[in-house]
């Protein structure tokens, strides 16, 4: 490649060559296209499996992620989580116990937070025993 540039400079003396950064890549390839022209068949196919293997991980945290967030309508994709929707942080221990009562369809409005953390363990007991009859 520099023996090249060294014969233009050699043939025109006053010539001087404007060869910006990605015009010299294009050269590079070029001169290994007449090079080696035997290992681009190798190269190309070592591209090909790094390129397949890029796509099969992209692939898999892909649906990893869509097991886990939910899409544009709040609704979870393939996902067994079974519990309140939540769309926003919540504020107070309050706001949470009143998720958790609404979920477990408990009457939550008279209630003060201690007899409502009662009543949802409770109803969690309830649920998990139905659970393990269901299992047997």
């Amino acid at each position: 490649m520099i023996s090249i540039i060294i014969v233009v400079y050699m043939i025109f003396p006053g010539y001087e060559l404007n060869i910006a950064g990605t015009e010299w890549f294009i050269l590079i390839i070029i001169v290994v296209i007449f090079i080696f022209p035997k290992n681009i068949s190798g190269f190309s196919k070592t591209m090909g499996k790094v390129i397949g293997e890029y796509e099969k991980a992209r692939r898999k945290i892909m649906d990893q992620k869509n097991m886990i967030i939910p899409d544009q309508k709040g609704e979870i994709i393939e996902n067994k989580y079974v519990g309140p929707k939540v769309y926003h942080p919540i504020s107070s221990e309050r706001e949470k116990l009143e998720i958790i009562a609404k979920s477990l369809g408990i009457e939550f409005e008279n209630l003060l937070d201690d007899d409502l953390r009662t009543k949802i363990s409770q109803k969690l007991k309830i649920n998990k025993e139905k659970d393990k009859e269901k299992e047997y």
